[in-house]
């Protein structure tokens, strides 16, 4: 689908993949509108706000993309504000411009989500849930949308190097041997995806197989994560 002057509403385009897409998407002629936190606040705060403003001025494509994680015990995590990001603010902001889409018959809507909705790994349940909740929407809503010209593309990274991976969870990435990918081929995968209006897109091997594997005998997965459990209490429980 050609790009150009195509109306693009982004949040998290000021992150590790954000900067190299919104280039890519600049270079295709849309005319891109990033919601960045610096500038603009807190996402989650603001929701209500951008959606009103969403509902006025509809976007032809919308990029869920903004998110974060906490590695932490799950009774440590502020399950409020991981949800809020995570799962919250897409759903609101994809209900704010389907009104208009629908009037339209037209549009795009992009979730970012992630390899740990397939693979819920430990120490990571709210991210993990709030991202497995995003999935479930994307699926729903695509379903829901079946027949009309409005699109919706569920896109699942798995680890990439952008400041979500620093500190504790670079610790645990290195010695759990997890692969990265780099920010500017995540980028490329998401435009791709969106050239080409794909229902989702999984990246990584073999992430994949161990995604189907969770979905069919998680006993197996749950016995291969021992050693993530141990590692991350090891690390979690390291004096400060």
């Amino acid at each position: 689908m050609p790009l150009k002057d195509k109306s693009v509403f982004i949040t998290g385009g000021t992150g590790g993949i954000g900067i190299p897409l919104v280039s890519m998407l600049l270079n295709a002629g849309a005319k891109v509108r990033i919601y960045d936190r610096s500038k603009d606040g807190d996402l989650s705060d603001n929701i209500n706000t951008i959606c009103d403003d969403l509902r006025m001025n509809t976007p032809d494509i919308l990029i869920n993309m903004a998110g974060y994680n906490i590695f932490d015990y799950c009774e440590n995590q502020d399950m409020d504000a991981i949800i809020r990001l995570n799962m919250i603010a897409p759903i609101k902001l994809s209900q704010a411009v389907l009104p208009t889409m629908k009037k339209r018959n037209s549009g795009q809507i992009i979730n970012v989500g992630s390899m740990t909705a397939l693979i819920p790994l430990p120490h990571l349940t709210g991210y993990a849930s709030a991202k497995a909740g995003l999935k479930a929407f994307s699926d729903s809503l695509r379903r829901e949308l079946g027949g009309s010209n409005i699109s919706v593309t569920h896109i699942v990274p798995r680890a990439v190097r952008t400041d979500m991976n620093t500190g504790s969870r670079a610790e645990i990435n290195d010695r759990t041997g997890v692969h990265y990918d780099d920010p500017a081929d995540v980028a490329g995968f998401i435009f791709n995806a969106i050239l080409h209006r794909k229902p989702e897109i999984r990246l990584g091997w073999p992430e994949r197989f161990f995604a189907f594997i969770n979905a069919n005998m998680p006993f197996i997965i749950d016995q291969g994560l021992q050693k993530n459990r141990k590692i991350g209490e090891e690390i979690l429980n390291r004096p400060i």
